[in-house]
């Protein structure tokens, strides 16, 4: 891949040719004009504010108000300290605001102090100490014993107060001993002190719990924290912002409680890994749907740097209001926004390197070939490849040319270090009309396996503009471009090749010729560019307008229309290449030559949403109500084109029409589907204590047949806040918060390919009419005109509490979702001839349980820690499959009563490593292999029957993870910070097939393969891996290659340190690991292999440098 620097990779937005690009570009640069324009307009620092006051006999508190209205800042007053009811005047033209401020307050004995954007207005205290009056000075600090800024400060009963300054500090003249001072600040309770004698008081204020109740984003709105009755989880920035990744999935994984993100690939690339939300629902497509600020987007466009927060929600109580596509859980994804005050510029960047997190240990050439010679005495053969002689030169480093050499295909084929590097720019600001926020960024990651890069720009603009007092207008758009390469062959495949070679042959002879096995698999070969290479390019652009009106109090309107496109294309160019043969004194000469071929397509997808909400508040007495109701109406269109050619003049032609026209093979095809939707979702709330809460969405889709489209889905939950009652009071001390919630609900899965409902006609070959070659048609696949809505219905039982001062947290809820009417392809006579249509037939049930536990505290003065950790788990069952039978041959297979997708094989009883076990079942073993013999696995007769066949297969492990686990520690102190997370499994059974596990025949071999092999020559007990054959009999779906997958992995660890610089808000530089060190059973592989890998990609561990740079 081309390199770019940053910056001239960012001008290449705006460079490159095509018409769509050229619109999406037009698009961009008509939003900075039209939306970024009154930017020019951003209030500066509150002094050089200049504004034109005109008022004549108004009262004072009028002008404060305008003053207010023209500029970002507050006043803070006390009644009877300053008459507000005074009649003023004032003419005062372009005059900063301290200027009119000595206009007003001029002879009026009044003073003013600025804090910010915090005007606090006071009577001029004397200062002199008659009458028995005295000063007294202190530091008002919270409970962390950080200095409160801006503290109110009074003498109770009295006209004097003031603010405390930037460390905190006051100092105020009392009257007498008996005074009493009232201390305030936003957020916290307000506290009264006794003076007495002292002429120093140091005063903690603590937080005021309701003032601060935590806000969570849920469906189409926001909610106190603590008055949710659903169970959602929410991942705040500071958690994904500064790991090294380019993924969103990647940062999410062991953030949250019941959500498992599964790392299969450390390709480079947006590759988001598997994500679940409470198990599998469905064996259908199970990932939850993704919201970007209420668009639905892939997880693959959301840049991890750009995100504010991100909510789950794993209950029907919170994701029944997305109805139908909510069954697999809910994403909230909410992308930072600006905030009023002067421009701020952040920029974060980092620099990594990347290794293998687990590389299997390659045998040497003359202990392959000692293993070839056994395999040779096992099968009754004698061995004439590899003589003693030959054995002692390949151990004294013999010539590679007459293959006696040494070769470790994994670290010739692997790369350390590969480099990786991400930076991200912000700028950010605005004033009380308009608020601001622009991020640009660049990244590139080259992977560990050569020929494969990854390389992403992206631009967000997020603006929120105050039009009027009732109308508020946000307008996102974000735009990525993304390339990812890799080399024809494939780099999964490649590294499967890797398992194969053998490590007697070279990568290359001496005459610079690749070595061969019969096939086109030299692995460094493959990727080193003579095969050619895979290209995909994606467009994503995305556009968001949310209108907001607020006309009446308590009453909100919002309107919100998004727009996503995706264009993907990709070109895939092979070229041709000359491979052949090895004999073994060398090779036997060129055997094939490939044809040249080039593959385009284009995948064009586009999402439209609309979505209009009118939500109402309004507390009475005791009664907090709460009503929202909307409509929405998606559409979704995707459509794509394929295209071919062979036989090109030479491998350097980029355009496909240079191919031999005779050789064109193209297709295409093109899905329409729509969405409509009306819902509600109605809150009570009595005495903050009992909480009511009922939602539900009626959806319509086109994916079914008329009558059957429509679909209602109800949620009702409740939460009983113990913690508010009277007779809980004696315990507020210790239990801040203790509250019972329950939840029901019924959720809807429409996840299906368009058209099920209707038969579809297909190319069914060609056919001679009068000497003529004429295409045929024929129906291709039954429609089914009754299939519906998958239905899930959930129920949850949940409790949070928070201990000693807040500072323990703690979320507990168990859960069982079962989801009815599933879509599957029942079984057909096969004289149908076609494939069966779908039908609304299965039934599957996941109970489990989520915990999170947090704390936070400190040590002192300047040590701050904070603890956090979750552990979830989740059963799954196939309740009933209605007569549909899974494959028998297959490594995993769907059964009622067991979990999805279970593994399914022959149970094992070890090897036969002695001559009383080969008595015992050589006779039943050898009906089943003629050729079973000591050294070899046994088969469990299950059925009793004295024979091994299919009967005999049955469920050997479970391919879905259990008891998923979470571990954050962090702390601070002074300018240092540290933290380090630990993710992993308790429970997992993994499996992985063919070249991973069986050496020798067309394989190649590893090091536990030599030393852990059962040798009849030296029979021992005990061994892993079976006698060495060239049959793969052993190696059959059976127990015995059932491995633990459980692991522990320290993921994240970072250690930072911020410097105090004049006229920086922030710098920081840091040093980070991702997956640093993996503690588990699993052999030879990383244990988040696909369960039946054969190739793949191996995961990465990443050490990176960073910088956080805010002025």
């Amino acid at each position: 891949m081309k390199k770019k620097c940053f910056y001239s990779g960012m001008i290449s937005l705006f460079c490159h040719s095509g018409a769509n690009l050229l619109l999406v570009r037009t698009q961009i640069l008509l939003f900075f004009f039209v939306f970024l324009l009154p930017l020019s307009g951003v209030a500066s620092p509150l002094q050089e504010i200049r504004i034109t006051i005109q008022q004549k006999n108004v009262p004072l508190s009028k002008v404060f108000k305008e003053i207010e209205e023209k500029t970002d800042c507050s006043f803070l007053i006390r009644n009877n300290d300053v008459n507000t009811n005074e009649k003023v005047s004032i003419d005062a033209k372009n005059k900063t605001v301290a200027e009119i401020l000595g206009i007003l307050f001029d002879g009026k004995g009044i003073k003013y102090e600025v804090n910010g954007k915090r005007i606090s207005v006071y009577k001029a205290v004397r200062q002199h100490t008659i009458g028995g009056k005295r000063k007294v000075t202190g530091q008002v600090t919270d409970n962390m014993e950080e200095a409160v800024i801006g503290a109110s400060v009074f003498v109770m009963g009295a006209s004097n107060g003031t603010i405390t300054d930037m460390n905190g500090h006051f100092s105020l003249e009392l009257p007498d001993d008996n005074a009493k001072l009232q201390v305030s600040y936003i957020g916290y309770k307000t506290q009264v002190i006794n003076v007495g004698n002292k002429s120093s008081v140091n005063i903690v204020l603590v937080e005021d719990s309701k003032a601060l109740e935590e806000v969570v984003v849920v469906g189409y709105g926001t909610q106190k924290k603590v008055n949710l009755t659903g169970a959602v989880e929410t991942v705040k920035s500071d958690r994904l912002a500064n790991k090294p990744v380019t993924s969103i999935a990647s940062a999410l994984t062991g953030e949250a409680a019941g959500v498992t993100v599964t790392q299969n690939s450390g390709q480079p690339g947006p590759n988001q890994g598997t994500v679940r939300v409470r198990g599998i629902g469905t064996w259908g497509d199970a990932s939850p749907l993704v919201l970007v600020d209420g668009v639905s987007m892939s997880l693959n466009d959301v840049i991890p740097s750009e995100v504010e927060s991100v909510s789950v929600l794993k209950d029907a109580a919170s994701a029944a209001i997305y109805g139908s596509r909510a069954a697999n859980g809910v994403i909230l994804i909410t992308t930072k926004k600006g905030k009023e005050g002067k421009l701020t510029f952040n920029y974060s960047g980092n620099v990594g390197f990347q290794f293998a997190t687990r590389v299997p240990e390659s045998v040497t050439s003359w202990q392959y070939a000692e293993l070839y010679n056994q395999m040779q005495y096992n099968e009754g053969k004698s061995s004439s490849l590899f003589p003693q002689d030959r054995i002692d030169r390949m151990k004294a480093g013999g010539d590679p040319d007459k293959l006696e050499g040494n070769t470790d295909w994994y670290d010739e084929l692997l790369r350390s270090g590969a480099p990786q590097h991400n930076h991200q720019l912000t700028v950010s600001g605005g004033s009380d009309k308009i608020t601001y926020m622009i991020s640009a960024g660049y990244s590139d990651q080259q992977g560990i396996i050569p020929s494969t890069d990854y390389e992403r720009y992206n631009l967000r603009v997020n603006t929120t503009s105050k039009l009027t007092s009732w109308l508020k207008l946000d307008v996102n758009m974000a735009y990525l471009n993304s390339t990812q390469e890799e080399s024809a062959a494939g780099a999964a495949e490649a590294y499967r090749r890797t398992m194969r070679a053998l490590p007697y042959l070279p990568v290359q002879f001496s005459d610079g010729t690749y070595s061969y096995d019969a096939a086109p698999s030299n692995p460094v070969r493959m990727v080193n560019g003579d095969y050619g290479m895979r290209r995909k390019n994606n467009d994503c652009m995305t556009l968001l307008i949310a209108p907001e009106i607020n006309i009446l109090d308590g009453l909100n309107i919002r309107g919100t229309f998004g727009y996503e496109s995706n264009i993907y294309k990709e070109k895939i160019f092979n070229k041709t290449v000359t491979y052949g043969s090895f004999e073994p004194a060398g090779q036997s000469g060129l055997t094939e030559v490939s044809r040249n071929k080039q593959t385009d397509r284009w995948d064009q997808y586009r999402n439209l949403t609309a979505n209009v909400t009118a939500s109402y508040e309004k507390t009475i007495g005791k009664h907090d109500f709460k009503v929202m109701a909307g409509g929405s109406l998606e559409t979704f269109k995707w459509a794509y084109t394929k295209a071919s050619r062979m036989d090109f003049p030479n491998d350097d032609f980029g355009e496909i029409n240079a191919g031999d026209a005779t050789t064109a093979a193209a297709e295409g095809n093109s899905t329409y589907s729509a969405l409509a939707s009306l819902f509600g979702r109605a809150n009570y709330v009595y005495a903050d204590r009992y909480l009511f809460e009922f939602t539900a969405r009626y959806d319509g889709s086109s994916k079914f047949a008329r009558g059957h489209r429509w679909g209602f889905f109800p949620s009702v939950s409740a939460g009983w806040r113990i913690s508010e009652e009277a007779f809980f009071e004696p315990l507020k001390k210790h239990v801040q918060n203790l509250k019972l919630r329950a939840s029901w609900g019924e959720l809807g899965n429409q996840r299906i390919n368009d058209y099920q409902f209707i038969s579809n006609v297909g190319n069914g070959g060609s056919y001679l009419f009068g000497g003529t070659p004429i295409i045929g048609y024929k129906e291709a696949l039954m429609g089914n005109e009754i299939i519906t809505w998958e239905s899930s219905r959930n129920l949850d039982f949940g409790i949070d509490f928070a201990l000693f001062d807040n500072r323990l947290q703690t979320t507990f809820d168990w859960y069982c979702r079962t989801t009815s009417d599933i879509l599957l392809n029942l079984e057909a006579p096969g004289a149908l001839g076609i494939k069966p249509a779908m039908e609304n037939a299965g039934k599957m049930e996941n109970k489990g349980w989520d915990l999170t536990v947090s704390w936070r505290s400190n040590i002192g003065k300047d040590f701050k820690y904070n603890i956090g950790f979750n552990l979830s788990d989740v059963k799954n069952k196939v309740i009933d499959l209605r007569g549909y039978k899974s494959s028998t041959t297959e490594l995993t297979a769907k059964i009622e009563g067991q979990p999805l997708n279970a593994i399914f094989g022959f149970e094992t009883l070890g090897i036969c490593d002695n001559q009383e076990l080969y008595d015992k079942y050589a006779p039943m073993m050898q009906k089943y292999n003629p050729k079973w013999g000591m050294g070899d696995i046994i088969i469990k007769d299950r059925t009793g029957e004295g024979v091994i066949n299919d009967e005999d297969r049955t469920v050997i492990g479970n391919s879905i993870p259990r008891f998923t686990f979470g571990l954050n520690l962090g702390f601070e102190y002074k300018g240092f910070d540290f933290s380090c997370f630990f993710q992993g499994v308790g429970k997992a059974d993994g499996y992985v097939t063919m070249e991973a596990i069986q050496p020798m025949g067309i394989n190649g071999a590893r090091k536990e393969h030599y030393k852990e092999s059962f040798n009849p020559q030296d029979p021992k007990p005990g061994a892993y891996f079976p006698r060495i054959l060239s049959s793969d009999y052993n190696y059959a779906y059976m127990s015995h290659w059932v491995q633990d997958a459980s692991y522990i992995r320290l993921k994240n660890l970072q250690i930072g340190y911020s410097f105090k610089i004049k006229g920086l808000n922030q710098l920081r530089v840091y040093a980070s690991g991702e997956n640093l060190f993996t503690a588990t059973k699993y052999r030879t592989w990383d244990p988040e292999t696909p369960v039946g890998a054969r190739g793949f990609y191996p995961n990465v561990a990443v050490y990176s440098m960073g910088v956080n740079l805010n002025f």
